[in-house]
């Protein structure tokens, strides 16, 4: 729009003063360039590319050594628990053993044995006793 001869030529400039000549507003360039728009090649810089890459693979380092370290971690504790059960398997067998120790000594002891046949069954002592002698016979 030129408004360079009338009245609001002055009042767009904001000239106090009628009396100059209008002047000319200097404006930025604008410098309009032909190309392919949106179809120009926006590729990224190789050494951003480079850069992803290496974190992708820093990413699965880091997720495969968590991984194997959760792996052995759960491996020693499943070997642990079956040593501690073991370990208690068998102080448990070495208890039995004891106990069962004890009691074949007392009920297999001589005298037990003779006062229970004396005592409760009510049975006595044989007074005379046959011996038999099978190896002369068994030679012949």
């Amino acid at each position: 729009m030129g408004y360079h001869t009338t009245n609001a030529a002055y009042a767009y400039d904001m000239q106090a003063a009628p009396s100059r000549a209008p002047r000319e507003v200097s404006r930025p360039r604008f410098d309009v360039y032909t190309g392919e728009g949106r179809e120009a090649n926006q590729q990224a810089s190789p050494a951003f590319v480079h850069v992803i890459k290496l974190f992708c693979v820093l990413v699965a380092l880091f997720c495969a050594i968590g991984l194997a370290r959760v792996t052995i971690a759960s491996f020693t504790t499943a070997e642990l628990n079956a040593g501690a059960e073991a370990s208690t398997s068998l102080t448990a067998a070495r208890d039995a053993s004891s106990e069962l120790e004890v009691m074949r000594s007392v009920y297999g002891a001589d005298s037990r044995i003779y006062d229970l046949a004396t005592g409760t069954l009510g049975m006595v002592e044989a007074s005379e006793t046959v011996t038999i002698d099978l190896g002369s016979s068994a030679a012949r």
